[in-house]
This record gives structure tokens, C-alpha cells and sequence, in this order.
């Protein structure tokens, strides 16, 4: 089986902790508790991540995210709730597709041919 290493980055407090645990346990983790990294510090990723479940306490709107997401070589954007279990799987298996695409691609690509004269 293929190992994947990814990293979760983003401010603190906007769900990576509980995104993480729900992918890799299927848990939801209501209050954060540290001691619960040492479980899954194995499996690290890289995301964006969003809380569906508190539109009304949204600081970035799903436009912004999409407009942010499109700056940045035009990358995938899911909004995600860790609580309602809404698109975890759908993102790190996005990233594990994508991962898989780049590395397909660099594989065909012909190596360089060089000359060296003496």
C-alpha cells in the first residue's frame, strides 16, 4: 500500500484538528484536546478548510474562497464540515487523485537528452 504524507494548515481554530480526526477515525471531536494529535500525527495533510454547520458565524464567504482558490494556480475548493461529515472523504481524496495526476504526468515526460564532448 502507498503512503501519502500531506500537511493541514490554517489558522487556528478553523477545524483541522476535528477535519483530520473525522477522516482518519470517523469521529467528530467537539472540544480539542492535544493529547488526540499523538493518534494521527502520522497521516499529516495539506487543505482548506471550511465549517458548513456555522454559516452564521462565516468569516469567509464561499465566493471569496472560490476567487482565492482560482489566485492560487487554480486549485480545487470544497467546503467542508468535520460536524456533519459533509466533503472529508471527498478532500483527501482529492488530494490523493490530484497527487497521483502529478505524478503520472512527471513519469511520461521524456528525460532530456544531453552531449557531452571530451
Amino acid at each position: 500500500m502507498r503512503e501519502y504524507k500531506l500537511v493541514v494548515l490554517g489558522s487556528g481554530g478553523v477545524g483541522k484538528s476535528a477535519l483530520t480526526v473525522q477522516f482518519v477515525q470517523g469521529i467528530f471531536v467537539e472540544k480539542y484536546d492535544p493529547t488526540i494529535e499523538d493518534s494521527y500525527r502520522k497521516v499529516p495533510m495539506i487543505l482548506v478548510g471550511n465549517k458548513c454547520d456555522l454559516e452564521d458565524e462565516r468569516v469567509v464567504g464561499k465566493e471569496q474562497g472560490q476567487n482565492l482558490a482560482r489566485q492560487w494556480c487554480n486549485c480545487a475548493f470544497l467546503e467542508s464540515s468535520a460536524k456533519s461529515k459533509i466533503n472529508v472523504n471527498e478532500i483527501f481524496y482529492d488530494l490523493v487523485r490530484q497527487i497521483n495526476r502529478k505524478n503520472t504526468v512527471e513519469k511520461k515526460k521524456p528525460k532530456k537528452k544531453s552531449c557531452l564532448l571530451l
